[in-house]
């Protein structure tokens, strides 16, 4: 186990299941060099697409992923892109049925250190449900 600092979290799913993974995850971005290697030589796949994201893994669970503040309070807001974090990070070795085996990086602990909370663009407040015709 070991602690990746100051990297920036991306495509949170921590607390709802993502479509297409049907897992919980985010990825973890903008590695430095000295992370790259660490988690290369665990076995961990370290990818880049050339984007925002620089070089990155994506961590995923079968569990909803808890992040913390810096003062260890629970967050319970949902994380945009490009929230910095401090991420504890454990390795494990896996083994689909098809055969198919490799290494992968869980979460042990998520302290987001600069959170940028998710507001879906072109979403209004409801306001007053006595407003509104529900149909």
């Amino acid at each position: 186990m070991f602690k990746l600092t100051n990297v920036d979290l991306f495509w949170s799913c921590l607390k709802e299941v993502n479509q297409l993974s049907q897992k919980y995850q985010v990825d973890i971005c903008n590695l430095t060099d000295a992370q790259v290697a660490r988690l290369e030589e665990e076995g961990v796949k370290v990818r880049s697409k050339d984007d925002d994201r620089g070089y990155f893994f994506t961590a995923k669970s079968k569990y909803p992923i808890t992040p913390y503040d810096k003062n260890g309070e629970e967050i319970h807001v949902k994380i945009a892109n490009e929230s910095k974090a401090d991420v504890l990070v454990k390795p494990y070795a896996w083994k689909a049925p098809t055969g198919a085996k490799g290494v992968s990086a869980g979460i042990a602990k998520l302290i987001v250190t600069d959170l940028k909370e998710y507001v879906a663009e072109g979403v209004e407040e409801i306001g007053d449900e006595a407003d509104i015709e529900v149909l």
